[in-house]
C-alpha cells in the first residue's frame, strides 16, 4: 500500500484555496467569536474534502488523456498506483465527509457545498473546455467558498466584499 499515492490523490496542496472561507470571519471583525471561527473551520475542512472528491472525479474522467500527458501521467490514477474502484470509493467517502462537516457548520454551508459539487461535476463533464466560461466557473467556485464563510455561517457579506472577492478570483 503506497500511502504517498493516496495522499497525492487528495491533492492537499490545493486545500490552501479553501482558506477563502475565512475571509468573511476576518473582515467581520468577529475575531473573538469562537463559534464563528469553529463554523468557518468546519466549512474549510468540508470544502477541502469536497475539493479532493472533485479532483478524484476529474482524474477519473480524464484518465486516458492524463496517461498521455508528460506530468499528469504520474498521478495516482493515471499511473495505476491506485485502481479506479478504490479511487471512486474514496471520492464517495469524501463527499459524505464533506456534507457531514458542512452540516456541522450549518445547513447553509451544506447547500453551498452541494452547489459547488454540482458546478464542478458540470465542469468535469465538459464545461472546462469552453473558453472564458471555464474561468468564470473557477471564479464562482472561489465565491462559493467566500459565501460559505459569510452567509453560510451567519455573517452578511458586504457588497464590497462580494465585488472585491469576485474580481480577485478572476485574477486567480
Amino acid at each position: 500500500m503506497n500511502l504517498k499515492a493516496y495522499w497525492n490523490l487528495l491533492r492537499p496542496r490545493q486545500w490552501l484555496k479553501n482558506t477563502f472561507v475565512f475571509i468573511g470571519w476576518v473582515f467581520s471583525g468577529a475575531w473573538t467569536d469562537l463559534t464563528l471561527f469553529n463554523q468557518a473551520l468546519l466549512a474549510t475542512l468540508a470544502f477541502s474534502a469536497m475539493a479532493s472528491a472533485v479532483y478524484i472525479y476529474n482524474d477519473f474522467r480524464d484518465l486516458e488523456q492524463d496517461r498521455q500527458h508528460p506530468k499528469k501521467r504520474h498521478r495516482a490514477l493515471a499511473s495505476g498506483k491506485i485502481n479506479n474502484k478504490t479511487a471512486i470509493f474514496i471520492g464517495v467517502l469524501l463527499v459524505f465527509l464533506a456534507f457531514g462537516l458542512g452540516w456541522l457548520a450549518s445547513a447553509r454551508v451544506t447547500l453551498i457545498l452541494l452547489i459547488y459539487l454540482l458546478l464542478n461535476f458540470a465542469y468535469s463533464q465538459g464545461l472546462k473546455r469552453l473558453v472564458i466560461l471555464d474561468v468564470f466557473i473557477i471564479a464562482f467556485g472561489f465565491m462559493l467558498r467566500l459565501f460559505a464563510g459569510t452567509m453560510g455561517i451567519g455573517i452578511p457579506p458586504s457588497t464590497w466584499l462580494v465585488i472585491c472577492g469576485f474580481m480577485l478570483t478572476l485574477f486567480l
